[in-house]
């Protein structure tokens, strides 16, 4: 029988060789790999249908701070309105001692209101 030869006398395995050179291209900051790495937990992106329920949300918030904001402007014009009305039924009720009703305050509402009609 022959002796058997030893292994890697020297010799440099073609598997060994093959090896070395991929060894190297993962090591390689710049080598781009087929595949990207999944995302960590915390940078996770949202979803469509995510996006589509906080574009909702957004809108719904909008649309509500425009209804709140009409519906201080309604208050606040029926404010004024319920002041007005309530000075000028003040001025027509006021009557002398006999029941009469006072025109000195009759023709000062006239006088306001015609001043108002000329500035518009």
């Amino acid at each position: 029988m022959k002796p058997k030869p030893q292994k890697n006398q020297g010799k440099i395995n073609k598997k060994q060789a093959a090896n070395t050179g991929k060894s190297s291209q993962r090591q390689n900051p710049n080598f781009k790999h087929k595949f990207k790495p999944k995302q960590a937990a915390t940078e996770k992106k949202p979803n469509k249908p995510e996006i589509r329920k906080m574009i909702r949300q957004k809108k719904a918030a909008e649309a509500e701070a425009e209804r709140q904001k009409i519906k201080q402007e309604k208050e606040e014009r029926i404010k004024a309105y319920k002041k007005q009305r309530l000075e000028k039924t003040k001025v027509i009720s006021k009557r002398t001692q006999r029941g009469q009703p006072l025109m000195k305050d009759r023709m000062q509402l006239l006088l306001k209101q015609i001043e108002e009609m000329k500035r518009h």
